[in-house]
């Protein structure tokens, strides 16, 4: 069977992209296209390096541990050792899992191939079966992750959460709403709704009386483009049972963080730059958390993911 170098690297590159797109997604962990895309090459780049051959199966063993450490941290940064670590091995599971796919899809159809160095080269096709195996796995792990995280988040309801506007940051008690699927039209980004009396703990008085004067609104108020807050303002669509669809204002925060307790008193975090707070004139309910809970939390955010957390 013959080798050909574009297939080789094209093959290796889709599938470390595909491999590190899941990776982020099951670890909670963002990067940047541009940084993928050049995890991708990478990754298919040192397809090359597989196939030369090695009097020493350890010395191989190890090179391909450095290179898959070095991937994820120039891909995803992940700072800490301890999430570096939980990180690379993900991204192992997910690649142990793509692996035993493809290859049960090549024994299922009687594809033939070439093992050399602990590798295997599918030839002009092969893509195709990796497609199949990037697929199922990706449909797999999406379910696990779903999944764990959903029981993530019925143990860990409320939340402090922490605001920072233009160098001021307040401290509100929050809840997780699963009913809210509110997003920024503009970006995507998920949208958590704030009682107006938490918002004027750091907004000036006469915006927050003028977002919540009219929930009907189609256009944002002049009096608010007149402010040293126009580059921050988002106009918000929503709908609701019984009601009329309409629009909240938002606002674009510096900085959310918020605290999640945990069982035995653990406490983890989660950090957001650039989050919107939409701006709600009424109060929520929720029984003997009346007084406390002043903002509901995007459930999307707090998922992140499996290792979101670590």
């Amino acid at each position: 069977m013959e080798i050909y170098a574009e297939y080789l690297f094209l093959e290796n590159a889709v599938t470390g992209g595909l491999i590190l797109l899941l990776t982020g997604k099951i670890a909670g962990v963002k990067c940047k296209k541009g940084v993928l895309l050049i995890g991708s090459t990478l990754c298919g780049l040192y397809s090359f390096i597989l196939f030369w051959d090695s009097p020493y199966p350890v010395a191989a063993l190890l090179s391909k541990l450095f290179f898959s450490v070095i991937l994820i941290f120039v891909v995803f940064r992940p700072g800490k050792v301890r999430r570096l670590a939980r990180i690379t091995l993900i991204f192992y599971l997910i690649s142990f899992a793509m692996g035993g796919i493809t290859i049960g899809s090549m024994y299922f159809f009687g594809v033939k191939g070439i093992s050399n160095n602990n590798s295997i080269y599918l030839g002009s096709f092969g893509y195709v079966y990796i497609l199949l195996g990037c697929v199922l796995t990706g449909f797999f792990f999406s379910m696990l992750s779903n999944f764990i995280t959903s029981r993530m988040i019925k143990e860990r309801t409320f939340a402090d959460v922490e605001i920072t506007l233009k160098g001021k940051a307040v401290t509100i008690k929050g809840m997780v709403d699963t009913g809210n699927f509110l997003k920024d039209p503009l970006t995507g980004k998920p949208v958590m709704i704030i009682s107006a009396d938490a918002a004027k703990k750091f907004l000036p008085l006469e915006i927050v009386e003028e977002a919540v004067k009219n929930g009907k609104m189609r256009d944002i108020p002049e009096k608010l483009k007149n402010t040293g807050y126009v580059g921050r303002i988002r106009l918000i669509p929503f709908h609701s049972i019984g009601e009329e669809e309409g629009c909240l204002i938002g606002i674009r925060i510096d900085k959310i963080r918020i605290l999640l307790h945990k069982n035995k008193g653990e406490v983890s975090a989660v950090t957001s730059e650039g989050a919107i707070l939409a701006i709600y004139k009424g109060k929520f309910s929720f029984g003997q958390f009346d007084e406390d809970c002043s903002i509901l939390l995007h459930a999307s955010l707090l998922k992140g993911g499996i290792a979101g957390n670590v």
